[in-house]
């Protein structure tokens, strides 16, 4: 496959060491069942089984949608909301919830890095 230009994402199984929803730049696949992720500047071993593996770098919002396993974080102005879908950007994997009247905005605005970008709505993790 060759790591150069190469990203993944976790699936459920690894959730609690990556980030669900953001993609990681694969570092090292010399390795058949195995590939390398540069995670906060480290790289870290994972199995490729457990990620979703893509050519091209992101461009897109990932939509995340907690499931009852995982814990929901409380937002909303009151902070009574629970907020079970977010969204995380490709640019910077800043987590960001999504609007609570339940739109489905086609681009948003990312707080952390203001880089804009479309969000991918047909696919979420």
């Amino acid at each position: 496959m060759g790591a150069t230009g190469w990203w993944a994402r976790c699936t459920d199984s690894v959730a609690d060491t990556l980030r669900r929803g953001a993609w990681y730049r694969i570092v090292d696949d010399a390795d058949g069942d195995n590939v390398v992720l540069e995670v906060r500047g480290r790289p870290m071993r994972f199995a490729r089984a457990d990620l979703t593996i893509r050519q091209d770098a992101p461009t897109r919002w990932s939509v995340v949608v907690r499931t009852g396993v995982l814990r929901p974080t409380l937002g909303g102005a009151t902070g009574r909301d629970i907020i079970t879908t977010y969204a995380v950007c490709s640019a910077c994997a800043y987590r960001q919830d999504l609007p609570q009247d339940r739109s489905k905005p086609p681009a948003l605005t990312c707080e952390r890095c203001s880089r804009r970008s479309q969000v991918e709505w047909a696919e979420t993790c």
